[in-house]
């Protein structure tokens, strides 16, 4: 009896050992996958062969892990260039119009110069400075919206009253760009709770961008539906691609590739900001060679 308890410890012990070497070659050689993972910084995972609950979950964990991990560093990277393509593009933008001021500057500086050009070269370095000025408030701007420290004074507002106001602003810049802007704006609409200052920059920044774009074609409509007042700020965009339109309300994207100074692609991704933090919707549509810019304010908002 003594004989069969000591085969049946011996057997036991056996049985116990054999477990312990398999788990200890198993997690030996999950160390050394996950050494190869880590020297060569692929998306691999962890391949598992054995029968231990207790392994496998273990695996899995890691594996988790390293999908974080992966994640992290696509994020990493993504936001990196992002990062380094805002500088490239500020620098862009901030050194064009100072290139223009220091160039008028040294023209007023020679001798020859009459008192009528001189004055000119004025106007434009005024000009020049008031746009630089312009654009720095923007770049201030879109820093305080991404890092939510924007204070809106929300209230109820009548978008009617606030459309014609701006629209009137633009008059002589319509006659400039001898575009007849083709207005479909209801008076009787509800009213929308926002912020009054905040709602007049986005109308204004929707509408210099037609005014940038736009060849031939201006439509803004303003109209009730349902739950919602809709603004659509319409233009012809010939040269404007499909793949570019979800773009568009990207911080400095322009549709202008070579970055001619035409635009900063600042005033959509501002409008965008705007809008959203105020808890309403805006997108993009292209249809037929025609750009549409549309904004949906709820009626119905709580605070």
């Amino acid at each position: 009896m003594q004989e069969l308890i000591i085969i049946f410890l011996i057997i036991i012990a056996g049985i116990f050992a054999t477990l312990y070497i398999l788990q200890y070659k198993e997690i030996r050689n999950i160390t050394n996958q996950l050494k190869e993972i880590n020297k060569v910084q692929t998306n691999s995972k962890i391949l598992l062969a054995t029968s231990s609950k207790e392994v496998k979950k273990l695996t899995l964990e890691i594996n988790k892990a390293l999908e974080e991990k992966c994640e992290t560093e696509a994020e990493y990277k993504r936001m990196d260039l992002e990062i380094r393509q805002a500088i490239a593009n500020v620098s862009h933008d901030l050194r064009t119009p100072l290139t223009s001021i220091m160039g008028y500057i040294q023209l007023m500086d020679e001798e020859s110069l009459c008192e009528d050009e001189r004055k000119e070269y004025i106007d434009i370095v005024k000009r020049r400075t008031k746009s630089l000025q312009s654009l720095i408030n923007s770049f201030y701007d879109l820093s305080r919206l991404e890092g939510n420290e924007y204070k809106f004074k929300l209230k109820s507002l009548n978008l009617y009253n606030i459309m014609c106001d701006i629209i009137a602003l633009f008059y002589s810049d319509f006659i400039s760009k001898e575009i007849e802007p083709i207005l479909n704006i209801e008076e009787k609409i509800s009213l929308v709770i926002a912020d009054d200052n905040a709602v007049r920059r986005i109308i204004s920044n929707l509408i210099q961008n037609m005014l940038k774009y736009s060849k031939e074609f201006i439509n803004i409509d303003l109209k009730q539906q349902e739950n919602y007042i809709v603004m659509i700020f319409t233009n012809d965009a010939k040269d404007l691609k499909k793949e570019d339109v979800k773009y568009l309300f990207n911080r400095f994207f322009t549709a202008d590739h070579t970055r001619s100074g035409k635009s900063t692609g600042l005033g959509l991704a501002i409008a965008k900001k705007l809008v959203n933090q105020m808890g309403h919707e805006i997108f993009a549509e292209l249809s037929e060679d025609k750009l549409s810019i549309i904004i949906k304010w709820k009626i119905r908002y709580e605070i």
